[in-house]
């Protein structure tokens, strides 16, 4: 989906969505509260919905960056987007409660990144959804494609896509062990690893957020071992079979935030995600070792909003392996600023 047709999602009534309390976690796969950040869903069409989520001031995983920026986080915004993709799947959409969700392939573009005034109170995100490309009889969807605008403090944030497919649960073990060619491995029996980077290397403070176990750089690539963070009850909040697309995400970008420092001299503090395009060709399989590639890193060259609106841009091609094979692939691109630059009140990112 382009830039141009996701922007196509802002629709009227976001005013009207209410932060008092969160939606039913049992709509987002969530077990604790803590980890729910959506509030509210309104149906608009069809095709069309509303959405908001608060971003917590202050968060165990979300929150713990050395960023000097004051931008929201990356990572948040996307979770609070697939919260806001999970509910509206099963609340409009016709995805069974127990469907598996499988996540084919997402992108994300936050031009206003760097231009969100700083709040005293909980940021208040307004996310306006399309659907689109649906699969599957009325009431049973087994695809859909979810077109995401965010809006925050009134302006325009970023926009979100993502394909995703949904398999019945009492055909998704057959699934899986045909995939993986052996039966799963319980999820509390997947050994539990300790080793990790240093935490102010890849944008941390705690060693409980670091994804990457060590790291290897080259002049123009980078390769790290991705460390799985079962114990951490954010990235997850529940036994899964897989390693989840939110922590092969949070991977990357922590690979991306070494290469800009040791491969272009940018600081960590400074440098943040300001997007990115990925496919999934496999589930990422927790009992087996998953390494990070970066393949080659570029300036960013598209003339677009991104480079309109946020300096310094630079792009890494990343391919995830397990078993020598691609598991998934992509690209991910980092901004790097002095501060943010509030837009004057009035002004919109293009």
């Amino acid at each position: 989906m382009t830039s141009e047709e996701t922007r196509k999602t802002c629709l009227p009534g976001a005013s009207e969505l209410e932060f008092r309390h969160t939606v039913d976690r049992s709509l987002l796969h969530r077990w604790a509260l803590a980890e729910v950040f959506l509030t509210d869903g309104r149906r608009v069409s069809d095709n069309e919905y509303l959405a908001a989520a608060q971003l917590p001031p202050s968060h165990a995983y979300y929150t713990d960056h050395i960023s000097r920026l004051g931008a929201p986080d990356p990572m948040l915004l996307l979770e609070c987007c697939r919260q806001a993709e999970t509910y509206g799947g099963h609340e409009y959409a016709g995805v069974s409660r127990d469907s598996k969700f499988l996540l084919r392939s997402w992108s994300m573009a936050l031009p206003g990144l760097l231009s969100v005034p700083q709040e005293e109170t909980p940021g208040e995100l307004r996310i306006a959804v399309r659907l689109s490309n649906r699969r599957g009889a009325p009431g049973d969807a087994r695809r859909l494609t979810f077109g995401v605008d965010m809006k925050l403090a009134g302006r325009c944030l970023g926009f979100v896509s993502m394909d995703v497919g949904y398999i019945p649960s009492e055909v998704y073990d057959a699934v899986r062990l045909s995939g993986r060619g052996r039966p799963l491995v319980p999820f509390r029996d997947i050994p539990r690893q300790d080793a990790h980077v240093a935490p102010h290397l890849v944008g941390r403070n705690s060693p409980s957020n670091v994804v990457l176990s060590s790291a290897t750089l080259g002049t123009d690539s980078a390769q790290a071992t991705v460390r799985i963070p079962l114990d951490n009850r954010s990235m997850f909040d529940h036994g899964q079979d897989h390693v989840p697309g939110m922590v092969l995400m949070e991977a990357a970008r922590q690979l991306c935030l070494l290469g800009a420092s040791d491969l272009w001299g940018a600081s960590a503090h400074r440098t943040t995600v300001a997007g990115f395009d990925f496919s999934f060709m496999r589930y990422a399989e927790l009992d087996l070792p998953t390494t990070v590639h970066i393949r080659k890193t570029e300036p960013y060259v598209p003339e677009d909003n991104l480079s309109l609106m946020l300096p310094d841009l630079r792009t890494f091609y990343i391919d995830f392996e397990q078993q020598g094979d691609v598991i998934a692939s992509g690209r991910m691109h980092t901004t790097t600023s002095a501060a943010t630059r509030p837009l004057p009140v009035g002004e919109e990112c293009a």
